[in-house]
């Protein structure tokens, strides 16, 4: 039975992911001991072998990969690890900052492939995820399992927000990285200045920002408003604003292998969803049942964005069976449930 986890590592403690799994093992009477740590050396050491003598498993949350072997080594209870990201496929393939045949590259694949070895059991966001571990790191199918990112539905949820604009806003909010396809989003814009009513409000920075807003700039695209970087805890008013909401449309593979935190959090503020197919997506979510599914192409992007507009009824219905899906199966205790599942395999 597990009654006490142990978060530990260098990791953020207020980060999406990992706040919806701690809420929600504490909603089902769990309870969780905080450890971050930057430092390996003796007292840590000593620290997490004292401290995971009094719990029933260790817990690395998100982007802790360099964390795990260390950990491992002086934890007397099981790893369970949840990477999100591969760091070589984010750095080599994603951002392209690193050449793929370099010893970074190399360097890369060895943070990923000792952390997924020294961990006991692997978390996975999705399905796609999965395998990519499995092929590309010849990790076991049945050391990995899948829990879906899902959604604080306390603090994601519809709600009516006084909205003067008679514009029909399309919102997207995100870091501004490749596997987002900002740019195709901006290129929609461009396809749709003729409609006046239309304006896109994106919020955030990062990446691409710099180049997307010298995109705006240069081509005149003035149905685009570039809001920079908002709170966390004002994401739910300014989804709540917007018409439809925009997922990512990148072209690169980690596009084809996530669905990302914005894809639950407009779902669970009952909003219509346009994003690109992939077969992760299809893994929670069907098209023109809860979600609007097209291709990266910015035509095919500003066509569905006007499906949305000219049919009310068939966003409404988009809308309330996506708020339907994530509320009910992917809310913190639903996530917390399937976490412990995976927990009771360990001990």
């Amino acid at each position: 039975m597990i009654k006490k986890v142990l978060f530990a590592g260098n990791y953020d403690i207020e980060y999406n992911r990992t706040k919806i799994i701690e809420i929600g093992l504490k909603n089902i009477g769990i309870e969780i001991i905080h450890f971050t740590f930057k430092k390996h050396n003796s007292k840590t050491r000593h620290l997490i072998k004292e401290l995971s003598q009094n719990v029933d498993l260790i817990f690395l949350p998100s982007f802790t990969h360099r964390d795990v072997k260390f950990t491992k080594k002086a934890s007397v209870k099981p790893i369970l690890f949840d990477p999100l990201i591969s760091r070589y496929l984010t750095k080599v393939f994603d951002f392209k900052k690193v050449w793929r045949f370099s010893p970074r590259a190399y360097k890369n694949y060895l943070k990923d492939k000792i952390a997924f070895k020294y961990a006991d059991r692997i978390i996975s966001d999705t399905e796609g995820h999965k395998k990519y571990y499995h092929k590309q790191f010849k990790i076991p199918y049945e050391k990995i399992d899948v829990i879906p990112i899902g959604s604080d539905c306390s603090v994601f949820y519809p709600i009516k927000v006084n909205n003067n604009s008679t514009k029909f806003i399309v919102g997207f909010y995100g870091g501004f990285i490749p596997l987002q396809g900002v740019s195709n989003i901006i290129n929609a814009a461009k396809i749709l200045m003729p409609h006046s009513d239309i304006i896109f409000k994106l919020i955030g920075t990062g990446f691409e920002y710099d180049s997307i807003k010298k995109t705006v700039v240069e081509n005149s695209i003035s149905n685009v408003e570039l809001l920079g970087w908002l709170d966390y805890n004002d994401l739910p008013n300014a989804i709540n604003k917007c018409n439809v909401c925009l997922g990512i449309f990148g072209n690169t593979l980690k596009t084809e292998l996530v669905i990302p935190n914005k894809i639950f959090h407009y779902a669970a503020c009952e909003k219509p969803i346009i994003t690109k197919e992939t077969k992760s997506i299809k893994e929670i979510f069907k098209n023109n049942e809860n979600i609007i599914l097209t291709s990266s192409n910015p035509t095919d992007i500003a066509d569905a964005i006007l499906s949305v507009k000219n049919n009310t009824s068939y966003a409404n219905k988009i809308a309330k069976s996506a708020y339907e899906l994530v509320s009910t199966k992917y809310n913190t205790k639903s996530i917390a449930e399937k976490f412990i599942q995976i927990a009771h395999k360990m001990i």
